[in-house]
């Protein structure tokens, strides 16, 4: 007869992460992304934005000198993501005509991937009002939808700082793209033209409950342009700890016995629901360390309409 034993069915679990696909398609596509090891610290740079200085010697042969201090690199501080704890009865499973925990840990990847997106895309939001790199609509915008023209200012803002864009559009920029032709009578098509500029358009929509508070990872009416090929490479950083679960858990969880970056947790049995009820359940939680920066504030531009 086999006992319950939660390090055994957190392994039975697995990670929660998918290793044909580790990371959500807009990290993927506008970070760049890395693991740190648990008992390391890890740093990075941002862009200076400096000017390109040139002197002519003169026929007296002297040069100019110019004292440079060494840049100081930002330590990264990890955040912990938690999801709730999802159970189920014994009884209820016995019965049960899906394989509903399996189910749960698909939810909790998802989950789990929408809230990075969030943190991805408050990371540029912060980026773009630091660098002045937006079109606010309660500012000189005031549009009602998302035109040719708004793409090009936002190309013109970010083109000197890098290329090979992407346009992270939320669900109204998303139809207000997809309407051009039909809404604009022009003797070209801007379908074709918007294909002709090479940018690749990704539509967010994932919704995220974030301490109780349901948002969405990126707004309806937010689209960034995203210029992934500048002086860094893309111009954020996404960063997943592995977590020690030896050291954590009392054991391992991962059958190669490496330190995985997403985690179940397994809770004791009988488990305690609300208060003082306790049942005889299987109960799992979702966990990972992660930690986003931007790293290049001039290649994002944002874009905002009235909704």
């Amino acid at each position: 007869m086999k006992n319950y034993n939660q390090l055994e069915m957190a392994k039975i679990f697995g990670e929660p992460l998918d290793p044909r696909k580790p990371y959500p398609n807009v990290i993927d596509e506008v970070c760049e992304t890395d693991t740190a090891e648990p008992d390391e610290y890890h740093y990075y740079f941002d862009v200076l934005l400096e000017s390109d200085t040139i002197h002519t010697i003169t026929n007296t042969g002297a040069v100019t000198q110019v004292n440079v201090l060494p840049d100081t690199p930002a330590a990264l501080t990890f955040i912990d993501v938690a999801s709730p704890e999802y159970y189920v009865k014994i009884t209820d499973l016995a019965s049960a005509k899906e394989r509903t925990l399996s189910r749960k840990i698909k939810t909790i990847k998802r989950a789990l991937d929408a809230y990075e997106t969030f943190q991805v895309i408050e990371a540029m939001e912060a980026a773009c009002t630091t660098s002045g790199n937006y079109i606010d609509r309660s500012a000189s915008s005031g549009a009602s939808t998302f035109n040719y023209e708004h793409l090009i200012t936002m190309i013109d803002g970010v083109i000197d700082f890098g290329d090979s864009y992407t346009l992270l559009a939320g669900t109204l920029i998303d139809k207000d793209i997809k309407l051009w032709d039909w809404n604009d009578n022009k003797y070209t098509s801007l379908s074709a033209a918007l294909k002709d500029l090479g940018i690749n358009i990704i539509r967010s929509n994932s919704l995220v409950t974030v301490d109780s508070s349901a948002t969405r990872a990126l707004e309806g009416s937010k689209a960034y342009l995203v210029a992934k090929d500048t002086e860094v490479g893309k111009p954020n950083l996404f960063v997943r700890k592995k977590i020690d679960t030896i050291d954590l858990l009392g054991g391992t969880i991962t059958m190669d016995g490496g330190a995985p970056q997403r985690i179940i947790f397994v809770s004791p049995n009988p488990i305690t629901v609300t208060g003082s009820a306790r049942f005889l359940a299987v109960g799992i939680t979702g966990f990972e360390e992660i930690v986003v920066a931007n790293t290049n504030p001039y290649g994002i531009y944002r874009f905002e309409r009235i909704n």
